[in-house]
């Protein structure tokens, strides 16, 4: 048999099984080509699944100076069986630079087309170097310059490697700190990762003691605003792919109602806790009154002004009995009402919903008091007994209303939220005077709609089925949708007040800092920093603010977040939903409904009075004709100016440790920064000896070291307006001024 060598067949396995060892080489030459690196759709995907730059022994030179890590053949890989690579089967391979693989060329010795079969793993008596070395085939670290190594990989004994090369200088290995381990590719994003957040990032009302929220106004705000986000979610899923993928919902009728139903519930239970609260305080002043009668009449009159006392708390707590009953169909009639002529929930909103709705039942009570307390009154007056204080009795249960805006025992917290994703949430402040007001006003409305309590439950059943909430829609409270854009930044507590200041966005989509533009006054501490989205496009953000004087004068920046909008991008919604995407048209009806959003190209049918936003522009219809959907242009950004940020300090995440003090700041924009440590090598301070201009998005900024770990700085910008700068400005980035002051 002749060797397989001598004959060629050139055809793929038959001409001799070639194999080889070598070694992965700096990630910087292929993680690129990985596919699974997050992109908003699959088309943007540029990889071709799992291929790596692979420096073979005996094949390629050991020096990148003879032959670079950019000319190597691209390595593919060999998965397991177990692996699967279709049908919802997946497997990543798990390998890091550094990495020692074996394998063979598909090619044979053309040796051209190299696969990975396995890799060769390290053990604790390998000495690994933490950066990649100039000469190959020595062991370096899977962990990249800028990655944080976690804690489960630090090793806890100081064990001498030995060198498994001449070349290799044990002082700069870093088998003594860490274990090396693979770890897994971030997988690219989805709608159902997209729903997980959205679920997730919902505030939950805290509960409270009565103490501390004699009305639980909070509550009710936040069940409104819940659902008109769970049915504005669950009506996309007629028209729009990305959420009819990522949800299972198969009668959009059904879950709606089962939204509103769960809304209903939850609300009325709120507002039953104040009816409780009105009802233990009318009773009472009720009884006070008419027992200071019993010392003004006869005797032989008690036992039938105690008859008929007894009579009125009975058909009170009928009242009170079918009021409570009643309720969950109060609710459920204006949450119909409002459920496609709400877009967003601002307070204003909340306030007249809860004001028309305590009106409505106070009045009612009111109504009924004065029904059953009138005979009282007439019997007192026929015992020669003075009435006038039953006259005050009457018309007490609006009056009760008072207790909404009782002060809040201070020992109570501030927080009446808790977000899973952001922690703990402030909730905005309602004005209480304006809901009694409200309250008071939609009383009136309803006065004198129960004569005698007989058929008090048939009148209440009317009542709650038809109560009109139109005076909830009557003044200039815009509940429409918004235009979705930068966020905006909020100073809560602290004990001052007035700061204002505009957010910094990235092309990059992060928030790089804040703009101060009033600097408020009167702060004992510094306030929260709240980043508010309108649309909830981004997340992440957070920051500190520095106080001095009494007045906020700048804002550290935590954590840049991701996916802020540097400017409107012509989608619409609120209340930290996106309602209509920017290649939607929107119609807003005669009657102060709105339909869902159209797709381009849709078909619409419009009335006189209608109002349609199409192709950036709003179009009042004054005939009935059909029109096609057109995607609106973006909404023009105004009120935006120009800045130059340069670094003014460096803001310490993590110290980490190891590190020398001339260890070398990587940065660019001519930025020139210079650490100080501890004696462990923790970063205690970083001295910015050139500030640098020009920075437009978040600046790769990490420390060079041989021997430190895990240190984490971020840059404190400076915003510097074009008006204050002597030179040409370099690397401008606009701002949106939100605030309007600028």
């Amino acid at each position: 048999m002749l060797e397989q060598g001598l004959i060629k067949s050139h055809f793929l396995g038959k001409d001799g099984f070639i194999w080889w060892i070598g070694q992965v080489v700096d990630q910087t030459k292929w993680a690129g080509n990985l596919s699974g690196t997050p992109t908003k759709t699959t088309k943007e995907q540029k990889g071709f699944d799992f291929r790596y730059k692979v420096r073979i022994m005996g094949y390629h030179t050991a020096s990148p100076n003879d032959l670079t890590d950019d000319d190597l053949p691209w390595a593919s890989v060999m998965l397991p069986v177990t692996a699967g690579t279709s049908g919802g089967a997946r497997q990543t391979p798990q390998l890091r630079q550094g990495n020692f693989v074996y394998g063979f060329f598909l090619d044979g010795e053309d040796a051209q087309q190299p696969i990975i079969m396995g890799v060769i793993g390290y053990n604790q008596y390998t000495a690994v170097m933490k950066n990649v070395p100039d000469t190959s085939f020595s062991p370096f670290s899977g962990y990249t310059v800028k990655d944080t190594v976690p804690r489960s990989a630090l090793g806890t004994t100081q064990e001498e490697g030995e060198a498994v090369s001449e070349d290799v200088d044990e002082s700069k290995t870093n088998n003594k700190e860490v274990m090396e381990s693979p770890a897994a590719l971030v997988t690219r994003k989805d709608g159902g990762s997209k729903e997980q957040y959205k679920n997730e990032s919902k505030p939950k009302k805290v509960p409270t003691i009565s103490r501390c929220e004699p009305a639980p106004l909070v509550g009710i705000q936040r069940e409104m605003k819940n659902m008109l986000s769970e049915v504005k979610r669950i009506q996309k899923t007629a028209n729009d792919w990305e959420t009819k993928v990522s949800t299972k919902i198969d009668n959009i009728e059904k879950e709606i109602a089962k939204v509103k139903d769960n809304a209903t519930k939850a609300i009325a239970g709120d507002v039953k806790r104040i009816t409780g609260e009105i009802q233990k305080n009318a009773l009472k002043k009720v009884n006070d009154t008419l027992k200071d009668s019993y010392d003004k009449v006869f005797p032989s009159q008690l036992g039938e002004l105690k008859t008929k006392v007894e009579g009125v708390n009975d058909e009170l707590s009928c009242l009170f009995r079918n009021i409570m009953k009643n309720l969950t169909g109060m609710v459920g009639g204006f949450l119909n009402q409002i459920m496609d002529r709400f877009i967003t929930t601002p307070l204003c909103a909340v306030e007249n919903f809860i004001g028309s709705l305590l009106g409505k039942i106070t009045g009612l009570i009111d109504s009924a008091i004065d029904s059953v307390m009138g005979p009282i009154k007439g019997l007192l007056a026929g015992m020669g007994v003075a009435s006038s204080a039953v006259d005050d009795v009457m018309g007490f249960a609006t009056d009760a209303l008072s207790l909404l805006s009782c002060d809040e025992d201070p020992r109570c917290s501030e927080v009446k939220e808790w977000n899973p994703i952001n922690g703990p949430e402030i909730s905005a402040t309602l004005d209480l005077f304006s809901i009694v007001n409200k309250a008071k006003q939609a009383a009136g409305l309803v006065q004198n709609a129960v004569e005698g309590v007989a058929n008090i439950g048939s009148t209440l059943s009317g009542i709650a089925q038809n109560a009109d909430f139109s005076d909830a829609f009557t003044d200039t409270c815009n509940v429409g949708p918004v235009f979705c854009g930068p966020p905006t930044v909020e100073f809560i507590g602290g004990g001052g007040s007035g700061a204002t200041g505009n957010v910094i966005v990235s092309a990059l989509t992060t928030v790089l800092g804040v703009d101060i533009i009033t600097a408020g006054g009167d702060y004992i501490g510094p306030p929260r920093v709240k980043f508010n989205d309108s649309c909830n496009k981004g997340k992440g953000a957070t920051g500190r603010a520095v106080v001095e004087n009494g007045q906020v004068v700048q804002v550290i920046i935590d954590d840049t977040g991701i996916d802020y909008l540097p400017s409107p991008d012509g989608s619409q919604g609120g209340d930290g939903n996106v309602w209509a995407e920017s290649d939607e048209t929107t119609v807003r009806r005669a009657g102060g409904t709105y339909d869902p959003p159209y797709k381009p190209g849709s078909v619409i049918e419009v009335s006189p009075g209608d109002e349609v936003t199409a192709d950036g522009k709003i179009e009042n219809v004054i005939e009935r004709k059909t029109i096609t959907a057109l995607p609106p242009v973006p909404s023009t950004v105004t009120g935006d100016y120009p800045v130059v940020l340069e670094i003014e300090g460096i803001n310490i995440l993590d110290p980490g440790f190891g590190y020398d003090p001339d260890d070398k700041v990587v940065i660019g924009n001519g930025a020139e920064l210079k650490i100080k440590t501890d004696d462990l090598g923790s970063v205690t301070g970083v001295d910015v000896i050139n500030g640098g201009a020009g920075f437009n998005e978040d600046p790769d900024l990490y420390i060079e070291s041989d021997t430190g770990y895990n240190a984490k700085i971020m840059p404190i910008f400076k915003p510097i307006r074009l008006e204050d700068l002597v030179e040409a400005p370099v690397g401008v980035i606009q701002v949106v001024d939100c605030v309007g002051k600028f």
